[in-house]
This record gives C-alpha cells, structure tokens and sequence, in this order.
C-alpha cells in the first residue's frame, strides 16, 4: 500500500517537474512588454497598476511597477490591437492604444503620468463588489495603507481617528490594549450596538492586524451599507488585506520602537506645601449664621492638627504608579505571483507596556492570503489569520487612589518596599482610605490571553465572459481566558484570605456568501451589473467561570479555594439568513444608477417577525463628462449624488420576545425559577431610512471637494418601555420612538505646490450633526453611575444631561447656589430665582454629551527626499461631566483627598462681598454632589500627530539590493488645546451598566508617543 502512495508521489513530482521545464521552454520566444512609469518631473513612480486590454480577444493581465518605476509583460498573445492603462492614487489615469503585438516583439513604452487628487478610475471596494471611483453613486471614503501608518497602534480606530467627514473616534482608555470607540454620522438607536460593522475580504467579521491592511473604506450612506442590511446601522467598515503586486518575490519589514507618556490633561494635582496652604482655608473663624465672625485663619488650630513638617512631605502618587513605557511594533512580510497562484504572507509583533503598574499588552498576528488560478475561469482563494494575544489589566480603584491619596503619605518602608496598610496600622496615614495602591498593584495580578483563528475560503468561476459565480466562506473560532488574582498578604476585603476569580469564553461562527456577480456591456454606451444570491451567518458562544476565597500562599488554582466558591456559566446562539441583490447602470460614463434589495431573517425575533426588508436605491450624474463641460478648463471633475435606503438592527441580545424566567436562585436546596422578563410577541426590527445626497468637485486639478448632507431616520426603536407597577415587571422590551440624525460632511484636498523638489498637500475635513429624538410614549430618565441622569424626551436631545444647574456662589454668604425654576399652573415659566438648597433646585436639561461638529486638518511638506506631515482633529459642541472633581475640588467634604491645582481664574470665598468660584468649606453643603457646576464644555484641538520621515536616495539603496528605505520619528497626542478642566475631554459615548456617556471618571490616561521607525523593502 505504503509503495503505491509512493509510486503515486513520484509521478505527480515527475509531472510537475516536465510542467515546469516545458513552461520554461516555450517561454524562450516569449513577446515581451516593458515600460517606464514617470511623474512629469521625471522621477519614477513604483507601485503603480499596469493593465494590458484587448476587447477583442478577452486577453487581461495586471502588474505594477517596481521601485524604479519599471515593469514587463512576457507571453503577450500575437494580435492586437492593444492598449496600456497605468493607474495610481494620486495620479491621472494614463492609456496607451493601437499596438500590435507580432511573434518575437519587444515593445517599449514610456507613461508620464500627471497628479491629481482624485483617480476615477482607482477601484473601490463596496458591498459584495468593487466599482471605479467615477461609477460611485453613494457615500464612501477610502483610505490607503500609506496614509494609515501615520500612527503606531494595534487599533484601526485610532489609525482612522480624523481621517474621515463624519466618523467619530473616541480613545476614552489609555490602557494597552484598548480599542477606541467609533460612531459614524451621530448615534442612532438608544440600546442596539453602535458599533460599524467589519468586512474583511469581502466578508462580514473576521480579524486582522493593521499592518496587513492594504485599504479600508468608510460606507456611509444606505446606498453602500444596505447591502448588508440588519448589521449596517452603524456603518460599515471594509478592511481589504494586502495581496501580491508583481511577480517578483517582495519582501518588507517594518521596525517601530518608541516610548509612551502618560498625559493627565489639565489633572495638576497639588504637592505637599500646595495642599498644606490649601488646606489652611478649612480653619478661618467662619460659622454661617453668627454675627462674631472674623473670617481669619485659626494657625494655632491649624498647626496643632497639621504639623509643620507635612509642608515638605512631597510624595507624587501619579508619578509612582505611572511610568514612562516601551511600545514595538514588528513587521515582515513577503508577497509574489506566478502566472497560476498569488501569495502573501505577513507576521507581526506588538509589545505595549502600560504606563500603569504592571499593565500590558502583547499580540502576534500571522497572515497568509494566497490565490490560486485553476484556468482563465476559476479560482481558489485560501486566506488565514491567526492572533494570539495576553496581556496584564488592573484594578480601577487602584488607579482611582494614584490621584487621589495625600502627598503626605510615604508608600515605602526603610527598604524601599511598599508597605502593608490598613486601618489598624500603628503609623500616621493621613489618606482617607486606609490603602497603599503600591502594596496591592504588587499583590495582585489580573493577566489575560486569548486566540483567534479565522480561515477564509473563495471560489470563483467565470461562468461565460459577462457572469461569474462566487463561494465565499469564513470559518472562525476564538477563546479567551481572563484571571482576578489577590493574594493574602494584600490589604483590603481579602485580607490573609485571598481570591481568585477565572472567567473563560469559547465561540465559533460561520459566514457563507454564494453569489453571481454579472457584468455586461452593450451596445456603445450601456454598462450593467449586479450580484445575486444567498447569504447565511451563524454563531455559538459559552461562558463559564468560578470565583472564591481562601488561597494557600502560592497557589491560583481554583480547586484550592476554601469557600465563598461561586460559579457561573451561560451559552448563547443566533443566525442570520438573507437574500441579496443589487442592479448598477451606468450610460456613457456619465449617467449611474444603482439599486439593492436585501431580506434578512433573523432570530432575535419572533417568527411572525423574523424577516425585514432593506431597499436601497441611488444615482450619479457625472456633470464633467458632458460635451458641454469639454472647455471648462477649470472644472476637471463635477459630479453629483444621490441616495435613500434602509438599514436595521436586532442587535440587543438574543431572545428578548420571550418570556423568560431566571432559575439562578435556589428554594428548599433545589433550582428555584423567577419571572425575568415579560414577553414582547410583536417585537420587530429597528430601521433606519437614510438621505443622502452629494457632490464631487475637482478643480484646477488641484482642489478636490466632496459636500455630502444627509438625513437618517430611525423608526420602531427597541426600547425598554416603563410598565404599570400592576404589571410585574418594571419594563417591557417593545417597538417606539424614533431618532434623527441630520448632519453635513465636507471633505477637501488641495495640493497646493508642486514641483520637482518640494510638494504641498493639504486635506481638511468638517461634519455637523443634530440629533432628535421623537414619538417617544413617555419621558424617560436614565440615572447612571454616580447619580448622574440623563434624559430622553420627544423633540430632545440623546444623551442630554438632566440635573440642576450651578449658579455660583453667593458673595455674601460662599454658600453654594443652584437655579429655581418657577412655573405657571399650565407650566410655562415665569421666572428664575437661586436657592442654596440643592433639594428645591429644578432638575432641568443644561447640555448633551453628543458634539455638534468636529474635523481634522492635515498638511503634508516634500523637500526632495525628507517628508513632513502634521495631523490635527478638533471637536466640540458637546458637555462632558468631569466626575473626579467632585472628589479633586470637593470643597472641604473630603479633607483627607488630594486636590487639584486651582486655574489662575478660579477662587475660594474667604468673606463677604468675595467673588469666587469655589464656596467657603464652612458653608459649602452639597456643593460636590451632581449639578451643573461639574459639566464642562468638552471641545477641543488636538495636535494628533506630527512624523518627519527621510527616504534613502536610489543611487545608495541599489547598492545594498533594496528597493526603497524609509527612516521616520513620530510623534502620536502631542498636544491637546482645550478649556475643559479635568483629565480628559475624550470620554466615552458608549451606555453601559457602568458608564455614562460624556462621563469623565478617573481613568487610565491617554499616552503621548514618540516612535523611531525604519521601514526596508526588497
């Protein structure tokens, strides 16, 4: 048997070797194609698409060129005749016609190609297919490879930060490992994700690294996302990964390494002597109501409870639990293609140390895309990516005592060690809470690992020259694995007793598309195409852990745990089935019309629910290709747009139609069942109906302007309904209310000079947004943590927060005011006055956390060979509830917490007729509980990164064999200009059992970064 294998083996090795040697054979006489590929400065431009045509045979190859601007086509059919199209970002698209190709010819060619902002004939990819820009008839944004790398991350949102009208992308954690929260064109649902959806390679999900994505666009309209219908309320995201360029074997690595900075914004806490004067203000001869006061400071107290020597006990907290850290990125690659089989392969290396104690993050990403080529008509398609990732968290409290623990208080014992502290310790520790975060971060570990694995496989077959088939399949699977660990040594609730908490997770799923994609041209001017087919998405996922205390010295397993032994575990399944189709039109390259339609099924819904249509249909005009526009010399490109369509979602977990009962409780030592949740039989689909329209503008073919404005609509929100007390249950999940959106995007590229030593380019983007919500059955109130609410009403805002509003202080008194509000017996107001009581203070809307608009600017400088580009994004129109100063600025209600350095524009009333900001110590009741006195105008300028890079000139790199080197310095969150006082502006949007949105807390900050980064290829 063993001998029949081999035999097998060897004649399949024999038929592949006699393959090879008659390929090369008849590749002696080969007709072969070279060219060059300039600018008009005569500088050689690489990586430039070269594709050779000829529509009478159906004869299509495609390479690029190499890094001097050269390429080659061997094995060119006899015939012709034949045209050469070169195309490029950046640049004009180039063609050469009218070539005859004989038996043995060498054809030279020389393209000049001549720049331009826009290329309409790049190709974009969108929905299930790609069109070329000129086609487009919706709202995408495309982004390449090179203007991501601006920054060094393992997040696509902060590489997207700025870089797109409309898409809002907020780093509301510094901690490694972080992924940035993104919102595109406003918030539209109140409970459903938010989040955009991720297509990667054409296929819904999947994972990938950023340094293997070639582009990515931005969908933003229904006439690009209703092709995914149910999963696109949030936009969608398409990742497209590198694949080979050329058929020679190119290898590329990149090598980042650099520092991280903590930045704590305007969060100046104070030193020792800062706190010691401050503190001075708690004992002036002050006591509200008495006629004797002096309101001098009584020193003689003072110095008898506060000791002299505290002034120059200077401990910095911050200092000691953050710390400057390494950050590498790794990065190698090698790619090349044959006449039958394409291949890539990527392998990189991510290393963030945090700035927090014991903190960090560490991945490893491998890539392999390959394509095989059976024939002319078929091909295989197997694409892998493999993630496996661990890292260190933290506990937030020890995060919360870095900032604010006294400076009074040294952390170290003789030896340098931190030592124990509690409330029985025998020494003075002036802290509030009896904590030393030093002895607990080194006492306690909180590691976490995990692995992702997705495989990708698609089979194309040409059916006959205008339609084709295509399979496109994912298989995923990823786990994970997080750990709590606190031995017995550390202070606190688990004192000489420990804990440890495992939590594990297992999921797979599965995407299938089976499409046929046509694509036909008849008559002279007439284009169609279109897809059509079946799609299915299913998932699977369990959790299961343990948690307990009662830990011998050493030992985190889990089966040594003495009591407290608490487990938990659930499992979850959902799908998706959809029909897909779209028709695109298109008449003299002027005229495009586009149409889809899209049925998902889903079974977040009941059956009688489970389907939800999503139309969507859009058109372009392309002004500019009319005879009419022939002479307008200055008018290069004019176009405009149009669109309307439907998205949806059913994103709000699994099941909540039913009626459900929770057996997590026990009666009499068995299972015992409560009711959970009423059932919802009418529950349906969110839906968002979307406007769109749009114009492109290319001027002088300098200037390019998109203007797009917009409206989007969505209806039957899935909301958790308040319910008659007499009901059982306090909500209801049902079907009400509606958000719009309205907003205007502009986009605009200049390239300002160029020449053949020096360019200048600049991109400057702006979107504004309103946001409404409407046909609500009551009002509601949201009360998050911390006590701070948020209401949602007919004709108001989302995310408005709802308390009562600070006036100040009273000069005569430094009592604290808030503002009445005095209403009529129908409820109109008559009048304002101030209270210093916080209890008859109104309760009224003071400002919304979502911005009314934001941008970015980038300006980029050539001079020969040395590259300078500086990135800014601003932001604004929102309020931002800086939650720590009411522990940092708490007026005297918590003396034994570090406080922050007042700005020079800020005072604490000291006496009658001061005017201050802050309210005397003595008379300051409630002053730090929630009103508006604490929310922030939460605008601001960000300098997000500056990069100075430096590129070997050609003449050098030739020598030592490499196409092209590149050394660059960057520098990520330079500078942050804003008035908002506290640590941070960014804070998230995202609605969360523990987070509010526009609720800045004490939090692990934002970093500063500054990379060195060499970048090889050959």
């Amino acid at each position: 048997m063993m001998q029949k294998i081999f035999l097998s083996l060897k004649s399949i090795l024999l038929f592949a070797f006699f393959s090879l040697i008659i390929e090369n054979v008849t590749g002696q006489n080969i007709n072969k194609v070279t060219g060059l590929v300039n600018n008009v400065q005569g500088i050689a431009i690489p990586d430039v698409s070269v594709t050779l045509k000829n529509i009478t045979t159906g004869f299509s190859a495609g390479t690029v060129t190499d890094a001097s601007g050269k390429f080659y086509f061997n094995n060119v059919p006899q015939g012709g005749p034949y045209s050469f199209e070169v195309s490029v970002v950046g640049y004009e698209t180039e063609t050469l016609s009218g070539y005859t190709i004989k038996s043995g010819d060498e054809l030279s060619l020389l393209f000049t190609m001549k720049s331009s902002l826009i290329n309409l004939k790049e190709v974009v990819v969108v929905g299930y297919t790609s069109k070329r820009r000129e086609e487009m008839t919706s709202a995408v944004t495309t982004i390449s490879s090179d203007k991501l790398k601006d920054v060094t991350t393992n997040d696509v949102g902060t590489m997207l930060q700025g870089k797109v009208a409309g898409l809002q992308v907020v780093t509301s954690s510094g901690a490694p490992g972080a992924a940035s929260e993104i919102r595109l064109r406003g918030i539209s649902s109140i409970n459903a994700s938010q989040d955009p959806l991720y297509v990667v390679d054409g296929i819904i999900g999947g994972s990938f690294d950023p340094n293997d994505v070639e582009t990515i666009s931005v969908l933003k309209d229904a006439g690009a996302t209703a092709m995914y219908g149910s999963q696109a309320n949030g936009g969608v995201i398409i990742v497209t990964t590198k694949q080979a360029k050329t058929d020679k074997t190119r290898f590329e690595i990149r090598l980042s390494s650099g520092m991280r900075q903590p930045d704590f914004g305007k969060m100046q806490l104070m030193n020792g002597s800062q706190l010691y004067e401050y503190q001075k203000e708690f004992y002036r001869d002050y006591i509200p109501g008495e006629n004797d006061n002096s309101y001098k400071i009584d020193l003689m107290k003072f110095y008898r409870e506060r000791p002299l020597a505290l002034r120059d006990q200077n401990y910095s907290w911050p200092d000691a639990i953050f710390k400057n850290a390494p950050l590498q990125n790794y990065y190698f690659s090698a790619s090349g293609k044959t006449n039958k089989a394409d291949y890539y392969v990527g392998l990189s290396y991510y290393n963030e140390k945090g700035t927090f104690r014991n903190s960090n993050f560490n991945r490893i990403n491998l890539r392999a895309n390959s394509k095989y080529r059976f024939s002319g008509k078929i091909s295989l398609t197997n694409n892998i990516n493999i993630s496996a990732s661990k890292g260190k968290s933290y506990d937030y409290m020890d995060v919360y005592y870095a900032y604010l623990n006294l400076p009074w208080d040294n952390p170290h014992d003789s030896l340098g060690s931190p030592v124990y502290v509690d409330g029985a310790s025998p020494f003075k520790w002036w802290s509030r809470d009896k904590i030393n975060p030093l002895h607990t971060i080194d006492h306690s570990n909180y590691p976490y690992r995990g692995l992702d694995v997705s495989y990708d496989m698609v089979f194309d077959w040409k059916l006959t020259d205008w339609l084709t088939f295509s399979s496109s399949n994912r298989l995923g699977g990823n786990t994970s694995r997080s750990t709590r660990y606190i031995d017995r040594y550390a202070a606190g609730t688990y004192h000489d007793q420990g804990y440890l908490n495992e939590q594990a997770f297992w999921g797979y799923g599965v995407v299938s598309n089976n499409l046929l994609r046509f694509n036909h041209t008849f008559g002279y001017n007439h284009k169609i195409s279109g897809v059509a087919g079946y799609a299915w998405e299913g998932g699977w996922n369990e959790t299961m852990g343990a948690e307990g205390k009662g830990l011998p010295p050493g030992l985190k397993v889990l089966d040594v745990l003495s009591g407290n032994l608490l487990v938990n575990g659930a499992n979850s399944e959902q799908y998706i089935s959809s029909v897909i189709s779209q028709v695109n039109y298109s008449y003299a390259d002027r005229y495009f019309l586009s149409a889809s339609y899209r049925v998902d099924g889903s079974s977040a819904f009941p059956k009688s629910k489970r389907f939800g249509s999503f139309p969507a249909i859009s058109a372009g005009w392309l002004l500019s290709n009319e005879a009419f526009m022939e002479n307008t010399a200055a008018i290069n490109l004019l176009k405009l747009r149009g669109s309307w369509g439907i998205t949806g979602t059913q994103d709000i977990g699994a099941s909540r139609y039913l009626g459900l009962y929770a057996l997590n409780y026990q009666y009499n030592g068995n299972s015992a069942a409560i009711p959970y949740q009423s059932p919802s039989p009418d529950l349906s689909w969110e839906a968002k109906h979307q406007l769109n329209a749009g114009l492109d503008i290319g001027l002088f073919k300098r200037i390019d302007l998109t203007v797009d404005v917009y409206q989007n609509t969505t209806k039957n929100l899935l909301l958790q309904v308040p319910q008659p007390l007499s009901v059982g249950f306090e909500y209801k999940w049902d079907n009400v209310g509606e958000i719009i959106n309205k907003g205007v995007e502009v986009s605009l590229n200049t390239r300002n000079i160029t020449t053949k030593n020096f360019e200048w380019n600049t991109t400057f983007n702006y979107s504004m947004n309103s946001n409404k919500l409407r046909n609500l059955p009551t009002q509601l109130v949201k009360t998050g943590s911390w006590a701070i609410s948020q209401i949602y009403r007919n004709d108001g805002n989302l995310y408005e927060f709802y308390m009562p509003k600070w006036l100040g202080v009273d000069p005569n008194t430094g009592s604290p005011l808030w503002e009445i509000i005095n209403r009529d017996a129908d409820g109109k107001i008559i009048g304002t006055e101030a209270t210093n009581d916080l209890n008859k203070a109104t309760m009224q809307e003071v400002g919304s956390a979502l911005p009314k608009y934001m941008g970015s600017i980038t300006s980029s400088w050539r001079y020969k060979n040395f590259t300078l580009s500086v990135n800014a994004y601003y932001l604004g129109g929102n309020k931002v509830y800086s939650n720590n100063l009411r522990f940092v600025m708490n007026d005297g209600h918590e003396p034994y917490y570090n406080q922050i350095v007042l700005p020079g524009d800020y005072a604490i009333w000291g006496k009658p007729g001061d005017i201050a900001s802050n309210p005397s110590p003595q008379n300051s009741a409630n002053s730090n509980l929630t009103s508006s006195r604490f929310l922030k105008n939460g605008s601001f300028f960000s300098v997000r990164n500056i990069n100075l890079s430096y590129e070997l000139p050609k003449h050098i790199i030739q020598h030592i064999k490499m196409e092209g080197v590149v050394i660059s310095l960057s520098a990520d969150n330079v500078y942050t200009f804003t008035g908002f006082l506290g640590q941070d502006p960014q804070t998230t949007i995202v609605s969360a059992d523990y987070s509010t949105p526009g609720v800045s807390d004490f939090k692990y900050p934002n970093n500063r970064q500054y990379m060195l980064n060499l970048n090889f290829r050959f």
